[in-house]
């Protein structure tokens, strides 16, 4: 009889010990989940601030008539660097799924002719610049619908 109480007292250990790792390691696969979700969605909304605040200052450019065309190009030039665009594209891209890295290229790329169009010296009513801009938009619409996308699939 005591064989067979060592036995079973060894099996129920086995079993026990074995749940606590089972469980153990699911905690562990959800809270890295949760923490890998988490840093795709700070770096996802720091790379859509930067091509925010970069459009802004690209749009205000746009909107100076007032200054030479050389200022508002050198103010359209500034934006990406200032704002750090594609050094915040670069972290998401490291982050994300292949489909929103393309669609942060694909902004970026759409952010960067808007301010070719303003340093080339047209002004925001100007139908170079008007176009960039409406292409922009789209750009950064598909971003953020892949952003959303993928976030709900992590």
């Amino acid at each position: 009889m005591e064989w067979t109480a060592l036995v079973a007292t060894v099996v129920g250990a086995v079993i026990g010990v074995g749940s606590t790792l089972v469980t153990d390691r699911v905690s562990w696969r959800r809270d890295t989940r949760e923490r890998d979700r988490e840093t795709l969605s700070t770096a996802a909304a720091l790379f859509l601030e930067a091509l925010t605040e970069a459009r802004d200052t690209i749009s205000d450019a746009s909107r100076s008539e007032h200054l030479p065309v050389a200022e508002r190009a050198q103010l359209a030039r500034a934006s990406t660097l200032a704002q750090g665009v594609h050094a915040k594209q670069y972290q998401l891209e490291l982050l994300a799924t292949p489909e929103v890295a393309e669609s942060a290229r694909d902004a970026a790329h759409q952010l960067l002719l808007y301010r070719d169009a303003v340093i080339a010296g047209h002004l925001r009513d100007d139908p170079e610049c008007t176009q960039a801009r409406r292409d922009f938009r789209e750009g950064r619409q598909k971003l953020m619908t892949a952003m959303r996308s993928s976030l709900a699939h992590r």
